[in-house]
This record gives C-alpha cells, sequence and structure tokens, in this order.
C-alpha cells in the first residue's frame, strides 16, 4: 500500500515528482544499505584477521597449537572435552572469541571502524552509480526506465536492490535526469547520517554471515576422526584423496578406550600401538592386531597410522594433571597396565606451553 501511494504521488505531484521518485529510491536503498555494510565488514574483517591475527594468519595445525595453547593455560576440564569431542565446534567457539576479542574492546572500536570504512564504500559506490547511470541516458536521450536499468546494474552484488522490485516507477517520466541525480544525491545524506549513528553503538548481532564463520569454514578442512583417540585429520582439504591422518595422536584414555575386560583405562597412543603386539576389540569373537589395524575395514581402513612410539609431552601433562576427571568422566582407572607412568608425572605445565611455543616459531 505504501509503495502504490508513493508510486501515485510520483504520477500526480508534477513539477515535485523528481524529488519524490528520488525519496522512493532513497527508502528502497535504506532497507538493503545496512546489509551490504554488514557483509563487507564481516568479509573484511576475516581477511584482516587472516593477515594479522596469531592464532588465525596460519594453517590449522598453528591454529590447532593455539587452541591446545589457550586450553593449557585455562585448565578447564569442560572446555578439554568438548574439544575433544565436539572438535568443530569447539573450533568456531574458539574463534568467535578470536573475533570478539578483536573487534569488541571498548577501548578500540576496531568494529565501528570496519562499519565507518564499509558505508563509505558503498556511498561511494551508489554515487557512482547515480553518476554513472545518468551520464548513459543523457548520452543515449533515454528515459527513466533506462535509467534505473543502468543503476541497478552498477550496484551489482553490492546491494540486495534488484530491478524488478522498481516496476512500480519505471513508466514515470522523470525529464530532467540531472536534478534526479542531485536530488538522489540529496537525499542520501541524511540516511547515511542515521546509519553512522546507528553503527556506532551495534554489535556483530545483526551480521547475517558473521566473521567467525567465514574464518571458521576456511579452517574446516576434513571432519573425520581417528576412529581410536579422536585426534582430527589435519588434510585442509574436505573429503579429499588419499587416507587421513594426524601428525600426533592421543593416550587413548582422553577417549575413554580401556583394556579388555577391565575398566583400566589406556595410557597407549595409536601410533605406539600399531607398532606393538597388541589386539584391539571389535566383538567378541573379532580381535585384531593394531600392527594390522586396516583388516578392519571402515574407518579404521581410511587412516594411515605410521609406528612411532613418542607421545607428545602435551598429553602426557593433560593426563597427569586431569587424572581424576578423566576417571570420573569414563567410569575407569588408570591401573594395571594403564598406569600413568612416573616420567609423564614430572611434566609441568610450562613444559608443555613452551613446547606449544617453539612449535609456533
Amino acid at each position: 500500500i505504501e509503495n502504490f501511494f508513493k508510486c501515485f504521488q510520483i504520477s500526480c505531484q508534477g513539477a515535485t515528482s523528481t524529488k519524490t521518485f528520488a525519496d522512493f529510491l532513497c527508502n528502497k536503498l535504506s532497507a538493503a544499505l545496512p546489509q551490504a555494510v554488514y557483509d563487507k565488514a564481516s568479509t573484511d574483517i576475516a581477511n584482516e584477521m587472516r593477515s594479522n591475527h596469531p592464532a588465525l594468519n596460519g594453517n590449522r595445525s598453528k591454529l590447532e597449537s593455539y587452541i591446545l595453547k589457550s586450553l593449557a593455560e585455562e585448565e578447564n576440564f569442560e572446555k578439554y572435552r568438548q574439544y575433544i569431542h565436539f572438535p568443530r565446534d569447539f573450533l568456531q567457539t574458539f574463534i568467535q572469541k578470536c573475533v570478539n576479542d578483536y573487534c569488541l574492546d571498548k577501548k578500540d572500536r576496531k568494529l565501528q571502524n570496519f562499519l565507518t570504512i564499509s558505508l563509505a564504500s558503498c556511498q561511494t559506490l551508489i554515487l557512482s552509480a547515480l553518476r554513472d547511470s545518468t551520464q548513459v541516458v543523457k548520452d543515449r536521450n533515454g528515459n527513466t526506465s533506462l535509467w534505473l536499468d543502468e543503476f541497478c546494474s552498477r550496484l551489482g552484488d553490492v546491494l540486495d536492490f534488484p530491478r524488478s522490485d522498481l516496476k512500480s516507477i519505471e513508466h514515470q517520466e522523470t525529464t530532467d535526469i540531472e536534478f534526479l541525480k542531485e536530488a538522489m544525491s540529496k537525499a542520501l545524506d541524511p540516511m547515511l547520517q542515521k546509519l553512522k549513528k546507528d553503527f556506532a553503538v551495534t554489535d556483530m548481532e545483526p551480521f547475517q554471515r558473521k566473521p567467525h564463520e567465514i574464518l571458521a569454514e576456511h579452517f574446516s578442512g576434513c571432519r573425520e576422526k581417528c576412529p581410536f583417540c579422536k585426534a582430527v585429520c589435519t588434510n585442509t582439504i574436505f573429503n579429499h584423496d588419499g587416507d587421513h591422518s594426524v601428525p600426533f595422536h592421543r593416550p587413548q584414555a582422553t577417549t575413554g578406550i580401556k583394556l579388555y575386560k577391565t575398566n583400566h583405562l589406556v595410557t597407549d597412543i595409536c601410533s605406539s600401538l600399531v607398532a606393538s603386539d597388541c589386539l584391539f576389540v571389535l566383538s567378541e569373537d573379532r580381535k585384531i592386531p593394531y600392527r594390522n589395524y586396516r583388516d578392519a575395514g571402515p574407518p579404521f581402513s581410511t587412516w594411515s597410522i605410521t609406528p612411532d612410539t613418542s607421545v607428545q609431552p602435551y598429553w602426557k601433562w593433560f593426563v597427569c594433571h586431569f587424572r581424576a576427571e578423566l576417571e570420573e568422566q569414563h567410569s575407569g582407572k588408570f591401573e594395571g597396565r594403564g598406569e600413568i607412568a612416573s616420567q609423564w608425572k614430572k611434566i609441568t605445565k610450562q613444559d608443555v606451553l613452551s613446547e606449544l611455543e617453539k612449535q609456533l616459531l
């Protein structure tokens, strides 16, 4: 009804119809412009953080090291549990915190700066579209419909401003195209000033596609987890060719694996077990040597687990530090063959943080 009334006004106002026409278009623009600004700001934030943020300016392995560093510093077992069992969700949560810390610091108005720059970019695009569309109509001796065609096409993919939404006014002839351009430019000013004020107090809630979602997608890669220790394949390509793999496996106790018919948690890691004569049990009548783990079929056969008897100090420290929590969570005990080695107990938090720092150099 409101659009119909505006069209009626444009038809009946005679000399003032150009201004009403401009106001009508600006109202349409004011509805589309905020999301265009949010979209550009979101992309710009993600790109800047991929260049400048230490946890996000490398590959996923580097990001994983920063996640492990953060977890060790916090010493929060529940967060470790989330990381081990729901790695994809945890990755997104970690990146979201990085983005919030980067953009929403009240002492450093980064988000407002991004929005201001994005708004200025959209303003430049609109003014350029006004100028160029007007020139085309003058050169071709065209009409209002041609001007709308040119104007909408120049806004392109940046603004959601479909030409089809303007069918109702395309036959309203505006004789002075130059005056239309000036009227549009003048009508834009108050709208842009209002948006600047709105952006000064906003957060990222209105963003349709948030920066952390763009970044999480960039770092997503393969999502397959080791069938034994749940470490996530580090291949950067989703649905990649070839076997899954990780540089470091974890003690199987982190996921609650126990020795057969006992409540003893397994402290061995997958890469040392495939170098041993130990068996893993699929069912009462199907036990397979770890060294022949591929014989178990998918998902075991889709993994490349290289024999290696070393264990990252990080996970040794984790098992020792959260022994009680792991025993409670998995209803098991670090006893018998699962007893924690005395050397593991000597590893300190500072040792594992120093080890991670070396990896990040």
